[in-house]
């Protein structure tokens, strides 16, 4: 074991890095002052020690710290220079022209590897974008090539709707679906505004107040002369408010504008432009409907759906909300026999929802199939080939449960049109926006908080009674609670 008189020296070769000698110094600064835990000065240090009662055996095996790392003597300053102390890393600047020497790139196996992802690479990329390109001609080689000759083409110039081409259906008892609309004429629910047709739903209330409603009131549409069902005893143009009957008036006012005395088409094209209404329950349509109805009442004369959608918001990707558009096809032997089922699509959005922007909505119709489509005729929703016809394709019994005989009423058509009908008529196109309803459209059960019952006899005054729920979703800007149409063309087959 050294002796205490030989800790200086010790020290000042232990302490030297790099060339540089700190420890000494700093011990013989420290040293002179500090005393021993027992009184005595440092160079007492070996007197002191020896009188303590350890062991020879123990003080021999005992070697004290390396003054300045470890030793509280040395000052804190030269602990931390030594610890801090590095050889500086030898760097040059290159040398114009001079190349870094990266040996790893020379090896075989990372050159076989880099030319079998280059290859692998682009082969992919060629491959997908051939594929895209096949995908797309294919699309585009499908749309139909028919000559086609242009019979309307509205851009809704000026302020007014034009009554040369746009006809409004007045009625009140909800056209067989059960709505809650009562369709006017009025400027309030449809109107013509910086190039735009716009169809807006507004309460019945801000009209003829809250009471009328609920009871007292007698909406008779016949004596007013303003009926426009080819029945003018029909129910739809009258209705009387009566608290006791649970009957109240249509709660809201929108409206329907129709082509029917105007535009048909048999086989061609539609396209419409257009941003559709925010607000619960609301329902935009654009659909059309055969103007003579050669085969009978509906649905036994058909109808095409080219849209339809709701205006409540989406909760979830799969709402039925301002997210999805349906397009369906409707035929059948009667009302209690519609096959739409078997011919009706969905499509929903994730982004850009129908009520947020302008989409264009279209259909295309010839001698061999329906389809419905959405932004370009290569986008294809609703796709119906004739193929063997519509009976067959709508699966109908041969009798009604109560053991009434069901007949195929498009049995007579003989040759080319007997797997069409009865979409080988004219049709006309209608432009409408709903609310509500009690034939299903909107479903019963589906926990979305829907404030009727389709089966209440008092539906109405229940969607009514729970406005507060409804009403909110509604915007006060009447632009955004409506349908903005931007244009309607139409193309017949020439």
């Amino acid at each position: 074991m050294p002796e205490s008189g030989s800790l200086p020296t010790m020290l000042s070769a232990s302490s030297s890095l790099g060339g540089q000698s700190f420890g000494a110094q700093s011990l013989a600064s420290s040293g002179s002052n500090q005393r021993s835990p027992r009184g005595s000065v440092n160079g007492d240090l070996v007197s002191s020690t020896s009188s303590n009662s350890v062991s020879d055996h123990s003080r021999s095996s005992f070697m004290p710290p390396v003054a300045g790392l470890y030793n509280a003597s040395a000052s804190s300053s030269s602990a931390h220079l030594a610890l801090r102390y590095r050889k500086p890393f030898a760097q040059r600047v290159l040398q114009d022209g001079e190349k870094v020497d990266k040996p790893w790139l020379d090896d075989k196996k990372r050159k076989s590897s880099d030319r079998k992802a280059y290859w692998i690479f682009n082969i992919s990329l060629s491959l997908g974008l051939i594929g895209a390109a096949v995908l797309m001609y294919f699309a585009y080689a499908a749309v139909p090539k028919d000559k086609y000759c242009l019979v309307l083409d509205e851009q809704f110039e000026g302020n007014t709707i034009n009554k040369d081409i746009w006809f409004h259906e007045l009625e009140t008892g909800g056209f067989g679906n059960g709505q809650f609309d009562w369709t006017t004429d009025s400027a309030n629910n449809s109107f013509v505004e910086d190039g735009k047709l716009y169809i807006v739903p507004t309460l019945t209330s801000d009209a003829l107040g809250e009471a009328a409603i609920m009871d007292g009131y007698a909406l008779n549409l016949t004596l007013s002369g303003t009926c426009t069902a080819s029945n003018k005893t029909d129910p739809s143009c009258a209705v009387a408010s009566n608290i006791t009957k649970g009957v109240i008036l249509p709660p809201v006012q929108s409206a329907r504008l129709m082509t029917n005395f105007s535009r048909t088409i048999k086989y061609g094209r539609v396209e419409v432009k257009a941003r559709m209404p925010t607000g619960d329950w609301i329902w935009p349509a654009v659909w059309m409907m055969p103007k003579d109805s050669v085969y009978g009442q509906w649905p036994r004369s058909g109808e095409i759906d080219i849209f339809e959608s709701r205006g409540n918001l989406p909760t979830k990707r799969d709402s039925r909300g301002t997210n999805q558009m349906q397009s369906s096809l409707h035929f059948g032997p009667n009302f209690l026999f519609d096959g739409y089922g078997f011919a009706t699509k969905a499509r929903n959005l994730w982004r850009d929802w129908f009520n947020q922007g302008s989409h264009t909505f279209g259909l295309e119709w010839t001698e061999k199939q329906i389809y419905t489509w959405e932004h370009s005729p290569m986008f294809k929703n609703l796709e119906v080939n004739y193929d063997d016809g519509f009976w067959k394709r709508g699966k109908f019994p041969s009798q009604m449960a109560n053991g009434t005989l069901l007949s195929n009423p498009w049995a007579a058509v003989q040759g080319k049109d007997a797997s069409i009908a009865p979409f080988d008529q004219e049709f006309y196109l209608i432009l409408n926006v709903a609310v509500g309803g009690t034939n299903g459209y909107f479903e019963d059960g589906l926990g979305d908080d829907k404030p009727w019952s389709n089966d209440a006899e008092n539906a109405r005054a229940q969607f009514w009674e729970s406005r507060d729920r409804w009403l909110p979703t509604w915007p006060k800007d009447p632009k955004q609670r409506g349908m903005e149409i931007e244009y309607v063309k139409m193309w017949q087959k020439c």
